[in-house]
């Protein structure tokens, strides 16, 4: 069995199986605040863009130091724009202030999209593919016997959409906080059933319920599953082992603009939890 968890506090570190780590990564957009510790000794910008098939939303602001005291300043005069790659259609995402730009607009299945940010006269670009809407087969809570503890698991199952190579990223939002994120490709299984599990807590834990990072009864959550393409793939395994290295995730956009553009499809998935709905992991 595979394991690939992530947990949504500000330590990134990578778990791939049984004995592995633990990750962290936030997508952004307009409507929910980031706290990505960039390591800079002098601030940069960074632009945080996604497209859906319905809209395009990017945020524009400044690094801060790790060990720094100064809040993040938020970017409002960038010229931000968007075209449809073999177009010579264009179109600008207006200013709607705290440095967030929008614009309705409808993206295409299969089109690569580029975004283009000029920031003090400097241009900035990157490019992305649209992929087809992921697919949830099942989601459930499930204990599981690791070493010594009894754990609780997210069980996450995917149908892989056949015939292109596909790439995920999924979050679950616990009370409308990030709580646990992944990415995976459908390597292990192209085509078929893909596997997530997110680890949650262990049952000693949550017996005590005293530990901040348990799941409780009536906590609302939120699960978003996106298919994505490789460069926001990439960026994203590079963000997870941001912070055992000490380095910045890897360049998704030309020159020393930091952050990401992602254009994706989502499905959602909301429920209330229950401890009495978890099951026993199959053997």
């Amino acid at each position: 069995m595979k394991i690939q968890q992530t947990d949504a506090i500000k330590h990134p570190l990578l778990w791939r199986g049984l004995g592995g780590l633990f990750a962290f990564f936030l997508f952004a957009s307009c409507e929910k605040e980031i706290a990505i510790d960039y390591h800079t000794t002098q601030p940069y910008y960074v632009a945080e863009v996604e497209l859906t098939p319905e809209m395009a939303t990017a945020r524009i602001t400044t690094t801060r130091n790790v060990t720094g005291t100064s809040n993040r300043i938020y970017i409002d005069n960038a010229t931000v724009t968007l075209r449809m790659e073999g177009t010579n259609w264009t179109d600008t995402l207006p200013s709607i202030g705290l440095g967030c730009y929008r614009l309705d607009y409808f993206a295409y299945e299969g089109k690569e999209y580029c975004i283009d940010v000029i920031i003090d006269g400097r241009h900035h670009t990157s490019t992305s593919i649209m992929h087809s809407m992921p697919q949830i087969i099942s989601f459930d809570f499930v204990w599981q016997d690791v070493l010594t503890e009894r754990m609780l698991l997210g069980d996450l199952h995917l149908q892989d959409n056949p015939d292109q190579i596909n790439y995920y990223f999924m979050h679950l939002y616990r009370n409308g906080l990030g709580y646990r994120w992944a990415v995976i490709d459908d390597s292990s299984n192209p085509g078929g059933d893909l596997q997530q599990l997110f680890t949650c807590t262990t049952e000693r834990d949550m017996d005590k319920g005293t530990d901040s990072d348990i799941l409780r009864d009536g906590d609302r959550l939120r699960l978003e599953v996106r298919s994505i393409d490789q460069r926001a793939f990439d960026y994203l395994v590079s963000l997870q082992l941001m912070s055992g290295t000490g380095t910045n995730p890897i360049a998704n956009f030309t020159g020393d603009l930091l952050g990401y553009f992602s254009a994706f499809q989502q499905v959602t998935l909301e429920r209330v939890f229950s401890r009495d709905s978890c099951k026993e992991a199959k053997e």
